[in-house]
């Protein structure tokens, strides 16, 4: 069984409906940033600030490595993680990607009303910050499944993307039948 990878810009809702669809699909659940900070031993603001933002992308890509390493999870990114030449392929052999969007201004309020730190949101202006979002839509769209989360909940956002990932294996299957 294939990892579910979810990809998207911050304040798309990747952590609360990757635990949610893990639930639904009775699968573990998994987030690289958790797993950045175990192997680091500080939080995502603390390495930006005391190592800048490259190690953490190279933090990044020692998670991806981490998670060829077993199959079936549910595994929330990093808005930045699919966002650099062959990423999106690393990320699709692991699995089926699936992109929860939404319209900029949507997710960028999401974003400022979360609890935790952002340090690419921190430190940018609103207009950086759409600049950042709109350079990275074209990674996005690289996903096998896209999901618009602009005027759904948590919940909904993952009986959808359950439903499309069951409507995808279905798919599969009949092709694969057909070839057959």
């Amino acid at each position: 069984m294939d990892h579910v990878i979810l990809v998207g810009f911050m304040g798309a809702g990747k952590s609360s409906v990757g635990r949610l669809l893990a639930r639904k699909l009775g699968r573990c659940f998994v987030e690289t940033d958790d797993m950045i900070v175990a192997r680091e031993g500080r939080s995502i603001p603390e390495i930006f600030a005391t190592f800048g933002e490259a190690r953490f992308r190279e933090a990044e890509m020692e998670a991806v490595r981490l998670l060829a390493l077993k199959r079936g999870d549910v595994i929330a990114t990093g808005g930045g993680l699919p966002c650099r030449e062959g990423v999106p392929e690393a990320l699709r052999a692991l699995g089926t990607v699936v992109w929860l969007t939404g319209g900029f201004d949507a997710l960028y309020d999401r974003a400022r009303r979360a609890r935790d730190e952002r340090p690419m949101l921190v430190s940018r202006s609103r207009a950086e910050v759409e600049a950042l979002y709109r350079a990275r839509e074209a990674y996005y769209r690289q996903a096998d499944i896209i999901v618009d989360t602009t005027a759904l909940g948590p919940d909904q956002v993952a009986s959808r993307v359950a439903l499309a990932l069951a409507e995808r294996r279905a798919a599969s299957g009949t092709a694969r039948a057909a070839g057959a």
